[in-house]
Protein backbone atom coordinates (compact mmCIF):
# COMPACT_ATOMS: atom_id res chain seq x y z
CA UNK A 1 0.00 0.00 0.00
CA UNK A 2 1.30 3.15 -0.79
CA UNK A 3 0.27 6.08 1.62
CA UNK A 4 0.48 9.89 0.40
CA UNK A 5 0.36 12.74 2.60
CA UNK A 6 -1.34 14.80 -0.09
CA UNK A 7 -2.86 14.53 -3.52
CA UNK A 8 -1.30 17.17 -5.31
CA UNK A 9 -1.05 16.02 -9.12
CA UNK A 10 -2.60 13.38 -11.62
CA UNK A 11 0.02 11.01 -10.55
CA UNK A 12 -0.71 10.77 -6.97
CA UNK A 13 -4.58 10.87 -7.66
CA UNK A 14 -4.22 7.72 -9.84
CA UNK A 15 -2.85 6.16 -7.36
CA UNK A 16 -5.13 6.57 -4.72
CA UNK A 17 -7.92 5.87 -7.17
CA UNK A 18 -6.55 2.63 -8.41
CA UNK A 19 -5.94 1.46 -4.56
CA UNK A 20 -9.53 2.47 -3.27
CA UNK A 21 -10.86 0.79 -6.34
CA UNK A 22 -9.01 -2.34 -5.16
CA UNK A 23 -10.25 -5.89 -6.47
CA UNK A 24 -12.89 -3.93 -8.36
CA UNK A 25 -12.40 -3.32 -12.09
CA UNK A 26 -11.79 0.20 -13.14
CA UNK A 27 -10.33 -0.13 -16.74
CA UNK A 28 -12.54 -2.35 -19.45
CA UNK A 29 -12.71 -2.45 -23.07
CA UNK A 30 -14.02 -4.59 -26.09
CA UNK A 31 -11.41 -6.88 -26.67
CA UNK A 32 -12.11 -8.68 -23.66
CA UNK A 33 -9.77 -6.80 -20.86
CA UNK A 34 -10.99 -6.10 -17.27
CA UNK A 35 -7.93 -4.57 -15.58
CA UNK A 36 -9.10 -4.23 -11.25
CA UNK A 37 -7.92 -0.90 -9.33
CA UNK A 38 -4.61 -3.05 -7.82
CA UNK A 39 -3.87 -4.76 -11.22
CA UNK A 40 -4.17 -1.43 -13.30
CA UNK A 41 -1.68 0.42 -10.50
CA UNK A 42 0.46 -2.57 -10.44
CA UNK A 43 0.86 -2.51 -14.30
CA UNK A 44 1.28 1.30 -14.33
CA UNK A 45 4.87 1.37 -11.50
CA UNK A 46 6.05 -1.64 -13.37
CA UNK A 47 6.06 -0.22 -16.98
CA UNK A 48 7.27 3.16 -15.11
CA UNK A 49 9.94 1.22 -14.06
CA UNK A 50 10.70 -0.35 -17.46
CA UNK A 51 11.02 3.21 -18.92
CA UNK A 52 14.88 3.71 -18.53
CA UNK A 53 15.46 0.24 -19.86
CA UNK A 54 13.76 1.64 -23.46
CA UNK A 55 15.43 4.55 -23.61
CA UNK A 56 13.20 7.10 -21.99
CA UNK A 57 15.69 7.49 -19.16
CA UNK A 58 15.42 11.10 -18.15
CA UNK A 59 12.18 12.73 -16.42
CA UNK A 60 10.30 14.78 -19.15
CA UNK A 61 11.43 12.36 -21.76
CA UNK A 62 8.68 11.63 -24.66
CA UNK A 63 6.49 8.55 -24.56
CA UNK A 64 4.47 8.60 -27.97
CA UNK A 65 1.31 6.14 -28.38
CA UNK A 66 -0.08 5.08 -31.66
CA UNK A 67 -3.38 3.34 -30.05
CA UNK A 68 -6.97 2.85 -30.33
CA UNK A 69 -9.00 2.79 -27.12
CA UNK A 70 -8.11 -0.16 -25.03
CA UNK A 71 -7.50 -0.81 -20.83
CA UNK A 72 -3.86 -1.82 -22.03
CA UNK A 73 -3.67 2.04 -23.32
CA UNK A 74 -4.93 4.07 -20.18
CA UNK A 75 -2.45 1.52 -18.03
CA UNK A 76 0.61 2.44 -19.99
CA UNK A 77 0.00 5.83 -20.33
CA UNK A 78 -1.05 6.57 -16.93
CA UNK A 79 2.42 4.68 -16.60
CA UNK A 80 4.22 7.28 -18.39
CA UNK A 81 2.71 10.11 -16.67
CA UNK A 82 3.43 8.68 -12.51
CA UNK A 83 6.96 7.72 -14.27
CA UNK A 84 7.44 11.20 -14.47
CA UNK A 85 7.49 11.13 -18.42
CA UNK A 86 5.24 12.95 -20.97
CA UNK A 87 2.45 10.54 -22.72
CA UNK A 88 1.70 11.75 -26.22
CA UNK A 89 -1.31 10.10 -27.79
CA UNK A 90 -0.37 10.72 -31.54
CA UNK A 91 -3.58 11.02 -34.59
CA UNK A 92 -4.35 7.46 -36.24
CA UNK A 93 -7.33 8.47 -38.59
CA UNK A 94 -5.95 8.85 -42.62
CA UNK A 95 -2.53 9.80 -40.91
CA UNK A 96 -0.18 8.78 -43.48
CA UNK A 97 3.55 7.30 -42.31
CA UNK A 98 5.30 10.51 -43.24
CA UNK A 99 2.49 12.42 -41.07
CA UNK A 100 3.32 9.80 -37.88
CA UNK A 101 6.94 10.51 -38.68
CA UNK A 102 7.09 13.75 -38.40
CA UNK A 103 5.17 13.53 -35.29
CA UNK A 104 7.48 11.53 -33.70
CA UNK A 105 10.68 13.79 -34.56
CA UNK A 106 8.77 17.31 -33.72
CA UNK A 107 7.60 15.58 -30.03
CA UNK A 108 11.23 13.89 -29.73
CA UNK A 109 9.60 10.40 -28.78
CA UNK A 110 12.18 8.31 -27.25
CA UNK A 111 9.41 5.26 -27.10
CA UNK A 112 6.55 4.47 -29.43
CA UNK A 113 3.73 2.49 -28.22
CA UNK A 114 1.39 0.74 -30.36
CA UNK A 115 -1.63 -1.61 -31.06
CA UNK A 116 -0.08 -4.70 -32.53
CA UNK A 117 -2.05 -4.32 -35.48
CA UNK A 118 -0.26 -1.22 -36.15
CA UNK A 119 3.08 -2.61 -36.20
CA UNK A 120 3.76 -2.04 -39.85
CA UNK A 121 3.15 1.67 -40.10
CA UNK A 122 4.69 1.64 -36.28
CA UNK A 123 7.69 0.73 -38.16
CA UNK A 124 8.04 2.32 -40.91
CA UNK A 125 7.27 5.26 -39.17
CA UNK A 126 10.57 5.05 -36.47
CA UNK A 127 12.33 3.97 -39.67
CA UNK A 128 11.55 7.30 -41.58
CA UNK A 129 12.77 9.47 -38.37
CA UNK A 130 15.75 8.15 -38.65
CA UNK A 131 15.95 8.64 -34.87
CA UNK A 132 16.42 5.11 -32.18
CA UNK A 133 12.98 5.09 -31.34
CA UNK A 134 12.29 1.76 -29.05
CA UNK A 135 8.84 0.39 -29.97
CA UNK A 136 6.53 -1.59 -27.68
CA UNK A 137 3.43 -3.74 -28.64
CA UNK A 138 0.51 -3.87 -26.58
CA UNK A 139 0.43 -7.00 -27.25
CA UNK A 140 2.83 -10.25 -28.12
CA UNK A 141 3.35 -8.20 -31.38
CA UNK A 142 5.75 -8.43 -33.91
CA UNK A 143 9.80 -10.85 -32.75
CA UNK A 144 11.60 -7.31 -33.09
CA UNK A 145 9.28 -6.03 -30.75
CA UNK A 146 8.97 -5.40 -26.98
CA UNK A 147 5.98 -7.18 -25.91
CA UNK A 148 4.31 -4.47 -23.37
CA UNK A 149 3.18 -7.23 -21.01
CA UNK A 150 6.04 -9.71 -21.02
CA UNK A 151 7.84 -6.09 -20.18
CA UNK A 152 6.01 -5.18 -18.02
CA UNK A 153 6.01 -8.83 -15.99
CA UNK A 154 9.76 -8.83 -16.25
CA UNK A 155 10.40 -5.33 -14.85
CA UNK A 156 9.96 -4.43 -10.67
CA UNK A 157 7.87 -1.66 -9.87
CA UNK A 158 8.72 1.69 -8.94
CA UNK A 159 8.79 3.03 -5.82
CA UNK A 160 6.39 5.69 -5.93
CA UNK A 161 6.38 7.52 -3.11
CA UNK A 162 10.23 8.15 -3.26
CA UNK A 163 9.80 9.41 -7.01
CA UNK A 164 6.65 11.62 -7.37
CA UNK A 165 6.76 13.52 -9.47
CA UNK A 166 6.09 17.68 -9.26
CA UNK A 167 3.04 19.41 -10.00
CA UNK A 168 4.67 21.76 -11.81
CA UNK A 169 6.32 19.47 -14.47
CA UNK A 170 4.97 18.25 -17.63
CA UNK A 171 2.73 15.42 -17.59
CA UNK A 172 1.31 14.93 -21.23
CA UNK A 173 0.90 16.57 -24.99
CA UNK A 174 -2.18 16.60 -26.27
CA UNK A 175 -2.25 17.24 -30.29
CA UNK A 176 -4.80 19.52 -32.30
CA UNK A 177 -6.20 17.57 -34.43
CA UNK A 178 -3.51 18.56 -36.86
CA UNK A 179 -5.61 20.20 -39.77
CA UNK A 180 -2.73 22.53 -41.34
CA UNK A 181 -0.61 19.90 -41.82
CA UNK A 182 1.14 19.94 -38.45
CA UNK A 183 -0.75 19.87 -34.94
CA UNK A 184 -0.35 22.12 -31.82
CA UNK A 185 0.79 20.13 -29.08
CA UNK A 186 -1.03 21.69 -25.92
CA UNK A 187 1.39 20.95 -23.12
CA UNK A 188 -0.88 19.91 -19.49
CA UNK A 189 1.10 19.86 -16.32
CA UNK A 190 0.63 17.01 -13.39
CA UNK A 191 -1.14 19.76 -11.39
CA UNK A 192 -3.77 20.76 -14.87
CA UNK A 193 -4.51 17.33 -15.44
CA UNK A 194 -5.31 16.89 -11.64
CA UNK A 195 -7.72 19.70 -11.55
CA UNK A 196 -9.08 18.34 -15.08
CA UNK A 197 -10.18 14.88 -13.14
CA UNK A 198 -10.90 16.91 -10.30
CA UNK A 199 -13.76 19.37 -12.39
CA UNK A 200 -14.82 16.09 -14.03
CA UNK A 201 -16.89 15.58 -11.34
CA UNK A 202 -18.90 18.71 -11.08
CA UNK A 203 -19.29 18.83 -15.53
CA UNK A 204 -20.32 15.01 -14.62
CA UNK A 205 -22.99 15.51 -12.15
CA UNK A 206 -20.45 13.88 -9.35
CA UNK A 207 -19.23 11.21 -11.04
CA UNK A 208 -18.96 8.09 -8.32
CA UNK A 209 -17.73 4.56 -7.80
CA UNK A 210 -21.29 3.30 -8.83
CA UNK A 211 -20.82 4.98 -11.98
CA UNK A 212 -19.76 3.08 -15.82
CA UNK A 213 -18.34 5.69 -18.11
CA UNK A 214 -18.28 4.71 -21.45
CA UNK A 215 -15.34 6.20 -23.51
CA UNK A 216 -15.76 5.72 -27.20
CA UNK A 217 -13.10 8.86 -28.51
CA UNK A 218 -10.22 7.90 -30.30
CA UNK A 219 -7.30 8.37 -27.32
CA UNK A 220 -5.42 10.92 -29.65
CA UNK A 221 -8.53 13.41 -29.23
CA UNK A 222 -8.16 15.40 -26.48
CA UNK A 223 -11.52 14.18 -25.36
CA UNK A 224 -10.48 10.84 -24.37
CA UNK A 225 -8.11 12.00 -21.97
CA UNK A 226 -10.62 14.62 -20.80
CA UNK A 227 -13.12 12.00 -20.08
CA UNK A 228 -10.56 8.76 -18.87
CA UNK A 229 -9.54 11.40 -16.46
CA UNK A 230 -12.98 12.44 -14.98
CA UNK A 231 -13.97 8.73 -14.73
CA UNK A 232 -10.42 8.31 -12.46
CA UNK A 233 -11.35 11.39 -10.09
CA UNK A 234 -14.32 9.63 -9.40
CA UNK A 235 -12.98 6.58 -8.84
CA UNK A 236 -15.54 4.84 -11.68
CA UNK A 237 -15.39 1.92 -13.91
CA UNK A 238 -14.27 3.19 -17.06
CA UNK A 239 -15.09 0.96 -20.04
CA UNK A 240 -12.79 2.14 -23.75
CA UNK A 241 -14.07 0.89 -27.14
CA UNK A 242 -11.64 0.63 -30.00
CA UNK A 243 -13.84 2.20 -32.35
CA UNK A 244 -17.93 3.80 -32.43
CA UNK A 245 -20.65 1.91 -33.99
CA UNK A 246 -24.19 2.47 -32.41
CA UNK A 247 -25.35 -0.98 -32.49
CA UNK A 248 -22.32 -1.74 -30.13
CA UNK A 249 -22.76 1.27 -28.06
CA UNK A 250 -26.27 0.18 -27.94
CA UNK A 251 -25.54 -3.04 -26.59
CA UNK A 252 -22.69 -2.03 -24.19
CA UNK A 253 -25.19 0.33 -22.45
CA UNK A 254 -27.17 -2.73 -21.63
CA UNK A 255 -25.05 -5.41 -21.29
CA UNK A 256 -21.91 -3.39 -18.95
CA UNK A 257 -24.59 -0.96 -16.91
CA UNK A 258 -23.18 1.74 -18.60
CA UNK A 259 -24.28 5.26 -16.22
CA UNK A 260 -22.83 8.16 -18.16
CA UNK A 261 -22.27 8.60 -21.88
CA UNK A 262 -20.26 11.67 -23.85
CA UNK A 263 -21.10 11.70 -27.62
CA UNK A 264 -20.42 14.44 -30.26
CA UNK A 265 -24.10 15.24 -31.71
CA UNK A 266 -23.41 13.22 -34.94
CA UNK A 267 -22.93 10.07 -32.81
CA UNK A 268 -25.81 10.41 -30.95
CA UNK A 269 -28.19 11.13 -34.04
CA UNK A 270 -26.25 7.99 -35.48
CA UNK A 271 -27.77 6.35 -31.83
CA UNK A 272 -30.98 7.56 -32.29
CA UNK A 273 -31.48 6.48 -35.77
CA UNK A 274 -30.31 2.56 -34.91
CA UNK A 275 -33.14 1.13 -32.98
CA UNK A 276 -32.42 2.41 -28.83
CA UNK A 277 -36.40 1.47 -27.91
CA UNK A 278 -34.91 -2.31 -28.44
CA UNK A 279 -32.68 -1.75 -25.70
CA UNK A 280 -32.76 -1.42 -22.16
CA UNK A 281 -31.16 1.96 -21.53
CA UNK A 282 -32.73 2.27 -17.89
CA UNK A 283 -28.82 2.50 -16.48
CA UNK A 284 -27.92 5.42 -18.39
CA UNK A 285 -28.23 8.37 -16.10
CA UNK A 286 -26.53 11.31 -18.03
CA UNK A 287 -26.07 11.67 -21.59
CA UNK A 288 -23.14 14.54 -22.18
CA UNK A 289 -23.31 16.43 -25.30
CA UNK A 290 -19.82 17.87 -26.76
CA UNK A 291 -18.74 20.04 -29.85
CA UNK A 292 -21.50 21.59 -30.33
CA UNK A 293 -24.44 23.16 -28.41
CA UNK A 294 -27.31 20.87 -28.23
CA UNK A 295 -30.31 22.28 -30.18
CA UNK A 296 -33.47 21.78 -28.50
CA UNK A 297 -34.69 19.10 -30.16
CA UNK A 298 -31.55 17.43 -30.15
CA UNK A 299 -32.23 17.56 -26.13
CA UNK A 300 -36.21 16.82 -26.74
CA UNK A 301 -35.27 13.66 -28.68
CA UNK A 302 -32.38 11.96 -26.54
CA UNK A 303 -34.55 12.84 -23.21
CA UNK A 304 -37.50 10.99 -25.12
CA UNK A 305 -35.84 7.40 -26.43
CA UNK A 306 -32.06 7.71 -24.63
CA UNK A 307 -31.69 9.26 -21.06
CA UNK A 308 -33.82 12.37 -19.16
CA UNK A 309 -30.08 14.20 -17.71
CA UNK A 310 -28.22 16.41 -20.67
CA UNK A 311 -25.29 18.00 -20.06
CA UNK A 312 -23.75 20.12 -23.17
CA UNK A 313 -20.22 20.72 -22.85
CA UNK A 314 -17.60 23.37 -24.01
CA UNK A 315 -14.05 22.72 -23.43
CA UNK A 316 -10.89 22.17 -25.40
CA UNK A 317 -7.23 20.75 -25.43
CA UNK A 318 -6.06 24.05 -23.87
CA UNK A 319 -8.43 24.65 -21.18
CA UNK A 320 -9.34 21.41 -19.67
CA UNK A 321 -12.21 20.63 -18.10
CA UNK A 322 -12.10 23.58 -15.20
CA UNK A 323 -12.37 25.27 -17.54
CA UNK A 324 -15.99 24.10 -19.02
CA UNK A 325 -18.96 26.34 -20.07
CA UNK A 326 -21.98 23.61 -19.13
CA UNK A 327 -25.48 24.18 -20.06
CA UNK A 328 -27.63 21.54 -18.37
CA UNK A 329 -31.20 20.23 -18.63
CA UNK A 330 -32.88 22.64 -17.18
CA UNK A 331 -30.75 25.85 -18.57
CA UNK A 332 -32.14 24.37 -22.30
CA UNK A 333 -35.98 23.16 -20.76
CA UNK A 334 -36.96 25.38 -17.88
CA UNK A 335 -34.92 28.62 -18.76
CA UNK A 336 -34.93 28.62 -22.33
CA UNK A 337 -31.25 28.76 -23.15
CA UNK A 338 -31.26 25.80 -26.02
CA UNK A 339 -28.39 26.73 -28.33
CA UNK A 340 -26.43 28.30 -25.82
CA UNK A 341 -23.45 27.29 -24.50
CA UNK A 342 -24.04 27.59 -20.92
CA UNK A 343 -22.42 28.54 -17.84
CA UNK A 344 -19.04 28.67 -16.42
CA UNK A 345 -18.50 25.09 -14.06
CA UNK A 346 -16.90 25.35 -10.52
CA UNK A 347 -14.12 27.57 -10.39
CA UNK A 348 -14.18 28.55 -13.93
CA UNK A 349 -14.47 31.91 -15.37
CA UNK A 350 -15.37 33.24 -18.92
CA UNK A 351 -15.50 37.02 -20.92
CA UNK A 352 -15.79 38.39 -24.06
CA UNK A 353 -12.82 40.37 -25.38
CA UNK A 354 -11.77 42.56 -28.46
CA UNK A 355 -10.35 39.91 -31.00
CA UNK A 356 -7.96 42.84 -32.16
CA UNK A 357 -7.58 43.70 -28.34
CA UNK A 358 -5.63 43.01 -25.22
CA UNK A 359 -6.80 40.56 -22.44
CA UNK A 360 -8.35 43.29 -20.48
CA UNK A 361 -10.31 44.71 -23.63
CA UNK A 362 -13.89 43.42 -22.87
CA UNK A 363 -16.83 43.77 -25.15
CA UNK A 364 -20.28 44.89 -23.42
CA UNK A 365 -23.11 42.31 -23.27
CA UNK A 366 -24.59 40.81 -25.97
CA UNK A 367 -21.28 42.46 -27.99
CA UNK A 368 -19.66 39.78 -30.22
CA UNK A 369 -15.86 39.31 -29.16
CA UNK A 370 -13.57 36.93 -28.68
CA UNK A 371 -14.00 33.85 -26.14
CA UNK A 372 -11.57 34.05 -23.06
CA UNK A 373 -11.71 31.16 -20.20
CA UNK A 374 -9.75 30.80 -17.31
CA UNK A 375 -9.57 27.97 -14.16
CA UNK A 376 -6.44 26.05 -12.69
CA UNK A 377 -6.72 23.35 -15.36
CA UNK A 378 -5.35 25.52 -18.02
CA UNK A 379 -2.84 24.27 -19.83
CA UNK A 380 0.90 25.27 -19.71
CA UNK A 381 1.44 26.49 -23.61
CA UNK A 382 2.25 25.32 -26.58
CA UNK A 383 4.83 22.91 -27.67
CA UNK A 384 8.22 24.49 -28.84
CA UNK A 385 6.00 27.61 -29.74
CA UNK A 386 6.75 30.18 -27.25
CA UNK A 387 5.36 33.06 -29.91
CA UNK A 388 1.98 31.11 -30.01
CA UNK A 389 1.98 30.53 -26.30
CA UNK A 390 2.68 33.85 -25.25
CA UNK A 391 0.19 35.49 -27.66
CA UNK A 392 -2.81 32.82 -26.62
CA UNK A 393 -2.04 32.46 -23.04
CA UNK A 394 -1.85 35.51 -21.73
CA UNK A 395 -1.76 36.69 -17.20
CA UNK A 396 -3.88 33.49 -16.38
CA UNK A 397 -6.36 33.59 -19.34
CA UNK A 398 -6.64 31.48 -22.43
CA UNK A 399 -7.83 33.03 -25.94
CA UNK A 400 -9.98 30.54 -27.36
CA UNK A 401 -10.42 31.74 -30.94
CA UNK A 402 -13.95 31.41 -30.80
CA UNK A 403 -16.62 34.05 -30.79
CA UNK A 404 -19.18 34.22 -28.88
CA UNK A 405 -21.64 36.72 -26.94
CA UNK A 406 -22.53 36.58 -23.36
CA UNK A 407 -26.48 37.31 -22.63
CA UNK A 408 -27.87 39.54 -19.71
CA UNK A 409 -28.24 36.23 -17.71
CA UNK A 410 -24.82 35.30 -18.08
CA UNK A 411 -25.07 32.50 -20.87
CA UNK A 412 -22.76 32.33 -23.12
CA UNK A 413 -23.71 31.49 -26.74
CA UNK A 414 -21.19 30.81 -29.44
CA UNK A 415 -21.04 32.51 -32.74
CA UNK A 416 -18.23 31.41 -35.25
CA UNK A 417 -14.57 31.38 -34.93
CA UNK A 418 -12.09 34.25 -35.41
CA UNK A 419 -9.78 31.90 -37.47
CA UNK A 420 -11.23 29.63 -40.36
CA UNK A 421 -11.81 26.58 -38.51
CA UNK A 422 -14.57 24.16 -39.65
CA UNK A 423 -15.89 21.58 -37.14
CA UNK A 424 -17.00 19.07 -38.76
CA UNK A 425 -18.79 15.68 -36.72
CA UNK A 426 -16.89 17.05 -33.81
CA UNK A 427 -13.12 17.11 -35.94
CA UNK A 428 -11.55 20.41 -36.58
CA UNK A 429 -10.70 21.62 -39.75
CA UNK A 430 -8.84 24.11 -41.31
CA UNK A 431 -10.31 25.81 -44.50
CA UNK A 432 -6.86 26.60 -45.39
CA UNK A 433 -5.30 23.25 -45.68
CA UNK A 434 -8.31 22.42 -48.13
CA UNK A 435 -7.85 25.80 -49.96
CA UNK A 436 -4.39 25.35 -51.21
CA UNK A 437 -4.86 21.40 -51.80
CA UNK A 438 -7.78 22.27 -54.51
CA UNK A 439 -5.62 25.05 -55.48
CA UNK A 440 -3.03 21.78 -56.66
CA UNK A 441 -5.83 21.07 -59.51
CA UNK A 442 -4.72 22.90 -62.73
CA UNK A 443 -7.98 23.71 -63.38
CA UNK A 444 -8.97 25.31 -60.34
CA UNK A 445 -8.45 29.10 -60.89
CA UNK A 446 -9.86 30.44 -57.28
CA UNK A 447 -11.62 28.98 -54.35
CA UNK A 448 -12.75 29.28 -50.69
CA UNK A 449 -13.81 26.99 -48.28
CA UNK A 450 -16.04 27.26 -45.52
CA UNK A 451 -18.34 25.66 -42.94
CA UNK A 452 -21.98 25.50 -43.62
CA UNK A 453 -24.92 24.20 -41.02
CA UNK A 454 -25.58 20.61 -41.01
CA UNK A 455 -28.04 18.38 -39.29
CA UNK A 456 -25.80 15.78 -39.10
CA UNK A 457 -22.11 16.86 -39.21
CA UNK A 458 -22.82 19.92 -37.32
CA UNK A 459 -21.19 21.90 -40.24
CA UNK A 460 -20.21 20.61 -43.50
CA UNK A 461 -17.22 21.71 -45.81
CA UNK A 462 -18.22 22.97 -49.28
CA UNK A 463 -15.95 24.95 -51.41
CA UNK A 464 -16.89 27.47 -53.92
CA UNK A 465 -14.59 27.23 -56.55
CA UNK A 466 -13.88 29.53 -59.63
CA UNK A 467 -13.01 27.55 -62.63
CA UNK A 468 -11.21 27.70 -66.13
CA UNK A 469 -12.84 26.32 -69.00
CA UNK A 470 -13.78 23.86 -69.30
CA UNK A 471 -14.57 23.15 -65.76
CA UNK A 472 -13.65 19.84 -63.33
CA UNK A 473 -16.73 17.87 -62.64
CA UNK A 474 -16.95 17.78 -58.80
CA UNK A 475 -16.31 14.12 -58.89
CA UNK A 476 -13.23 14.99 -60.85
CA UNK A 477 -11.92 17.45 -57.60
CA UNK A 478 -13.40 14.88 -55.29
CA UNK A 479 -10.81 12.37 -56.31
CA UNK A 480 -7.89 14.59 -56.89
CA UNK A 481 -8.41 15.55 -53.13
CA UNK A 482 -8.52 11.91 -52.27
CA UNK A 483 -5.94 10.47 -54.26
CA UNK A 484 -3.63 13.06 -55.43
CA UNK A 485 -3.70 15.17 -52.45
CA UNK A 486 -4.30 12.41 -49.59
CA UNK A 487 -6.83 14.66 -47.67
CA UNK A 488 -8.56 12.39 -45.21
CA UNK A 489 -11.94 12.03 -45.75
CA UNK A 490 -13.33 14.30 -42.93
CA UNK A 491 -11.69 16.94 -44.65
CA UNK A 492 -12.91 16.34 -48.56
CA UNK A 493 -15.70 19.09 -49.36
CA UNK A 494 -19.26 17.62 -49.27
CA UNK A 495 -20.12 20.25 -51.98
CA UNK A 496 -18.41 22.00 -54.52
CA UNK A 497 -20.08 24.91 -56.06
CA UNK A 498 -19.17 26.51 -59.46
CA UNK A 499 -18.86 30.39 -59.33
CA UNK A 500 -17.61 32.98 -61.41
CA UNK A 501 -16.90 35.13 -58.80
CA UNK A 502 -15.83 35.86 -55.01
CA UNK A 503 -16.88 38.27 -52.60
CA UNK A 504 -14.66 39.95 -51.92
CA UNK A 505 -14.84 42.06 -48.17
CA UNK A 506 -12.72 46.08 -47.17
CA UNK A 507 -9.85 44.36 -46.53
CA UNK A 508 -9.83 42.62 -49.94
CA UNK A 509 -10.11 39.00 -48.88
CA UNK A 510 -12.69 36.91 -49.48
CA UNK A 511 -15.83 37.44 -47.56
CA UNK A 512 -16.27 33.76 -45.81
CA UNK A 513 -19.30 35.65 -43.64
CA UNK A 514 -21.01 35.86 -46.92
CA UNK A 515 -20.02 32.89 -48.57
CA UNK A 516 -21.61 30.99 -45.58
Amino acid sequence: MIRLSSCDTISDLYVRSCQSKGREIIFADDGGNALSGDRALDISLRFAGALNSLGARQPGDVVAFLCLGSASHAVAWFGTVVGGRVACNLHIRGETVERIAEALDWVGAKVLVHDPDLSKIATEAVKATGRSIVRVALSDGSPDTNSFYSLVSQQQAIDYAANRPAPDVLGAIALSSGSTGKPKGVMHSQYSLLESSKAGQNVLECVSPNDCLLVVMNPSFVAWQLFVLAGLGGKAKTFLLRRFEAETVLELIEQELITILPLIPTMWRMLMDSSPEACDLTSLRLASVGGESPSAALVERLRSVICDRIVGTYMASESGTASTIVVRTEDIIVHNKAGSTGLPTLGADMKIIDPDGDIDDEMSVGETGEIAVSSPSLAMGYWREPDLTAKKFVRGWWRSGDLGHIDTDGYLWVDGRVDNVINTGGIKVHAEEVEAALGRHPQVQHCAVVGRADSKFGQRIEAFIIASDPAPTAETLDRFLREEQKLSSHKVPKVFNFVSELPIGSTGKVNRRALR
